[in-house]
């Protein structure tokens, strides 16, 4: 209305959008670093801009699904920003929504690693961090072991090397993997009799060294010396005995007599000589 009292009318509509509901789902939520996300946005409207904030410092922009990879572990918020076609924006916020674990740091030191057939016993300091649960497979065929620190008693029948593993779990089950080797030496033992008494009565007929352990059956010798130094008998089987005769079926006379036996061990292919006395009593 004017000063003349003159009146029109007119109309204007006006359309108020409302803000989005900003939504979104991830493929993960929660794993062992580094850890790959992808994100989907889940808001509805006709979006024009959408961007993704990580409380690590990353930036994300797309209005569908984004990857993203978070290389260490923690609690990551994540922020999703959209923007529609009018200019309406809004934002949400998911506090602690990505949970990555760092994998557990394997580790464990022996007591030994260097045994003898003698004992073969050994125990593990486990000094692993990070993890809950343990795995040890010893190399040697033997059962595995959940144990936090396990004893083991490895084989005592020769020489061997044994590749420890220790797999090492996170509370999420994030792995790390950790080896160290052990190795068992076969002990060399073997004696030689001083007296033996070839009279044909079925008792200590024979003369030899008697071996355990330690030694290659296939490099031995053994001789057997008179007074003079002459080689009266000699063997290169460990298992045959000198029965107190020369050249064939000659009994020698009592006394003493000198043997010298030569061998190589099984640890690291030494040669070994040894001499001694033996008495021969018919």
């Amino acid at each position: 209305t004017d000063a003349n009292v003159c009146v029109d009318t007119d109309d204007v509509t006006v359309t108020v959008e409302p803000l989005p509901v900003v939504s979104f789902t991830a493929d993960v939520t929660s794993g062992c670093a580094p850890l790959t996300v992808t994100f989907t946005n889940t808001t509805a409207g006709n979006l024009t801009d959408c961007i993704w904030t990580l409380s690590n410092g990353a930036v994300l922009t797309g209005c569908g699904d984004v990857t993203t990879t978070f290389p260490n572990g923690g609690l990551y918020d994540v922020t999703l920003t959209t923007t529609s076609a009018n200019g309406c924006t809004n934002s949400t916020t998911y506090a602690d929504y990505i949970y990555v674990e760092d994998s557990p740091i394997a580790a464990f030191n022996p007591s030994s690693t260097e045994l003898s057939t003698f004992n073969t016993e050994i125990h593990f300091d486990n000094t692993s961090s990070g993890a809950v649960d343990y795995l040890w497979d010893f190399g040697d065929e033997s059962a595995t072991s959940t144990a936090f620190e396990p004893l083991h008693v490895f084989p005592d029948e020769g020489d061997g090397t044994y590749v420890i593993q220790l797999i090492a779990y996170s509370p999420l089950g994030c792995p790390d993997t950790t080896y160290r080797t052990i190795v068992v030496n076969e002990e060399l033992i073997f004696y030689v009799p001083n007296t033996f008494t070839p009279d044909n009565d079925d008792f200590n007929e024979t003369f030899k060294a008697i071996f355990t352990s330690g030694y290659d059956p296939f490099d031995f010798t053994l001789l057997i010396f008179n007074r003079w130094g002459e080689i009266i008998w000699e063997s290169h089987d460990v298992s045959v005995g000198w029965d107190g005769t020369y050249g064939g079926s000659n009994e020698v006379q009592d006394g003493t007599y000198t043997w010298k036996i030569e061998f190589k061990t099984t640890r690291n292919d030494k040669r070994i000589s040894v001499t001694g006395h033996v008495n021969v009593m018919h």
